[in-house]
């Protein structure tokens, strides 16, 4: 039977606005502390979004489940693993085709973002995250190149479940399999955990499997606290089923493209990350430190022939460094750090699945030196917050083609970028309850190297792709007690020379980019959540924005970016079991720049059941969920302004999920 979905999410919102209008106003306002290190300020003039988790709660299901409920944020791709989630915040990351760009990531105090800005979190484990910090404020001066929007990750150092064994198995050939154990002595803690996850996929050639290993451990002393982990991820296989048509979609919405299939398009990751935490008091202040490295290997095929077989090596290493303090109403911040990334590129013909002739051979490097300055001045009732860093990278590629005889001329680039990024906040309190902010941010976003190197004149950088620089002000409200939180906050955003993707024929699969002038963005962000008791917790988070842009007399909104979007969340518990319902509703937004194509809006639900047993000295969690409650025909992805009207990537339908644990 067809539901009727407009009428159910009417109700819905209205019933919780009613009850949140008729809500008490006796708070009390704790001060806010966030545990990210570069955010000097206990309570920073930054619009900022945190997302916490229960270590009894029900899971999510994936990373975009885990980070969705954030206002300015858009994820989408959960269901393609050969493209990876692709996320942006107030529009920065939005021109990715795979994987993320414009946003910082930051895993237990360890960047996952390289220098030249491109982050992936297939490797994440989301079922061990405690808590997400999304930064939402232009944030170059606190963390340089591509700082859009910041996502602070982090997981449990100590679990109360000292061994857990889990299973789930679903429709469309879902499984996984995992195992965590947890342990602590003393001062110190580690956790163990290791996964493997597979599925068939709902569209045809869309199968994946891969495995995982993390590593965590934690040492604390009375003035020292140590953090070190280990994070190897290995997907022997992620296949691409492409974008369709929409009149292929109204064939079979499950059908791969035809060239992907040919093409036999897919890829395979391995890599291994670890990183090392250090923070300690001294008499001068306290010191935030780390140190990190990652080396992935990358093999992935491509639906076209030339340069079509991609093989990538990527080395990435850091540090940084940082001290703080404060006197009297005075707080300071200093630091610095160092990055390097080394990308070992080479392309080769695919013959239909097979790998051909070798057609570019190149060495890429993106070197990055910054050193910053924050500071506040904070009094009882207002606090006036400001910072300043200054950032240069070495750009650099060498081509090695000629090395093996073929008749080509040798390509040198060597490219020197430096920026300075200011920031100045506001903040005044109203009362103990509530305050209002103000903040001027900056940020710069470099190219990528694997977009610099896709060069549709030929082979070495494209040196017409220019960096985009952005600034903007935010003003915000929000009040917080123990049982209601919530945030308001406007934002403007002016940006040059944005960076836009887009395809050629005879290479349809590949993605090109370019500037395409300058864009605005104005927006609004709500965020409420109200523990009612023994009702449950209600949560809601709501945008609305535009994303326009200007370039030689051609404007309209960017692609892959809806207008709006509503998420209301409920969390229920009674004795032994629990209940976790969300509602999504998406606005129209558009597949192309032109703005030619609309892509219809949506509302989607899931529902998450879950019963604990005591069984004989050890518990039991079964639980169930409900993917896509209302059988909507939704799109995963959009491949925004692909070659031939291929923007369509649909989602599952209906999907249920059955999961068992047990813990020791």
């Amino acid at each position: 039977m067809k539901i009727n979905k407009s009428p159910v999410f009417l109700t819905t919102v209205l019933s919780f606005l009613s009850t949140s209008v008729f809500a008490s106003d006796t708070l009390s306002l704790d001060q806010v502390f966030l545990k990210s290190t570069l955010i000097s300020q206990n309570n920073p003039a930054l619009t900022v979004s945190e997302i916490s988790f229960n270590e009894s709660e029900i899971r999510p299901v994936n990373f975009q489940d885990a980070i969705d409920f954030s206002a300015g944020l858009w994820i989408t791709n959960s269901e393609n693993q050969a493209q990876d989630n692709r996320m942006s915040i107030r529009g920065f990351g939005s021109r990715s085709a795979f994987g993320i760009r414009g946003v910082k990531i930051i895993l237990d105090g360890i960047p996952l973002t390289t220098p030249d800005g491109q982050s992936q979190v297939d490797n994440i484990p989301f079922e061990l995250i405690e808590n997400i910090e999304v930064l939402k404020s232009l944030s170059s001066t606190r963390y340089g190149n591509a700082s859009g929007g910041v996502v602070t990750i982090n997981t449990f150092s100590v679990l109360t479940e000292k061994i857990s064994v889990g299973t789930s198995t679903g429709n469309y050939g879902h499984k996984v399999n995992q195992g965590t154990y947890s342990t602590s002595k003393g001062n110190s803690s580690t956790i163990i955990n290791v996964s493997q996850q597979e599925s068939d996929g709902y569209r045809d050639h869309s199968s994946y499997l891969n495995k995982s290993l993390f590593f965590n451990h934690a040492r604390k002393t009375q003035n020292m606290n140590l953090k070190f982990n280990i994070l190897y991820f290995d997907s022997p296989y992620a296949f691409d089923p492409g974008g369709l048509t929409i009149e292929s979609v109204d064939e079979n919405r499950s059908q791969a493209r035809d060239r992907n299939v040919l093409y036999n398009s897919q890829e395979s990751v391995k890599q291994l990350q670890t990183g090392l935490v250090l923070d300690w008091n001294t008499k001068i202040g306290q010191v935030n430190s780390n140190i990190y490295y990652s080396d992935r290997d990358f093999v992935g095929l491509l639906p076209f022939t030339y340069g079509g077989y991609v093989e990538l090596n990527r080395d990435f290493s850091g540090a940084e460094f940082s001290l703080k303090n404060r006197s009297k109403n005075f707080e300071w911040m200093i630091g610095t750090s160092i990055q390097n990334q080394t990308d070992d590129r080479r392309r080769f013909e695919n013959n239909e699945g097979e790998k051909g002739g070798k057609t570019l051979d190149q060495i890429e490097s993106f070197k990055s030196l910054g050193a910053f300055a924050l500071g506040s001045y904070n009094k009882s009732k207002y606090s006036i917050q400001a910072g300043l860093r200054y950032d240069k990278h070495e750009i650099s590629s060498d081509d090695y083609m000629i090395d093996i005889g073929i008749d080509q001329q040798y390509i040198d680039y060597s490219k020197s970028l430096s920026a300075v990024s200011p920031n100045l906040g506001f903040i005044y309190n109203l009362n103990k309850n509530s305050e209002l902010y103000i903040n001027y941010g900056y940020a710069y976003e470099t190219p990528s190297l694997s977009e610099l190197s896709a060069n549709p004149n030929g082979t070495g950088f494209n040196e017409d792709l220019s960096p985009m620089t952005s600034s903007g002000f935010d003003l915000g409200f929000r009040k917080q007690s123990q049982d209601l939180s919530y945030s308001l906050t406007a934002f403007y955003i002016d940006t040059k020379d944005e960076i836009v993707r887009y395809e050629l024929q005879g290479f349809e699969g590949m993605n090109f980019y370019r500037n395409i002038g300058t864009s605005k963005r104005v927006g609004a962000e709500i965020e409420a959540s109200y523990n009612l008791g023994k009702p449950g917790i209600f949560k809601v988070s709501y945008t609305q924005a535009r994303y326009e842009f200007e370039n030689q007399g051609l404007s309209g909104n960017l692609a892959g970016i809806p207008k709006s979007n509503f998420i209301l969340e409920w969390l229920y518990g009674y004795k032994n079991y629990d209940l976790k319902v969300d509602l999504k509703y998406v606005n129209s937004m558009f597949a192309d720049n032109s703005n030619e194509v609309k892509v219809p809006s949506y509302l989607l639900s899931n529902i998450a059941l879950r019963k604990k047993i005591n069984f004989k000295g050890f518990l039991l969690d079964v639980g169930l969920h409900v993917r896509n409650l209302f059988d909507e025909k939704y799109y995963d992805n959009i491949r925004t302004n692909a070659f031939g009207n291929r923007f369509y990537e649909p989602a599952s339908l209906r999907q249920f999920i059955l999961s068992i644990k047990t813990t020791f």
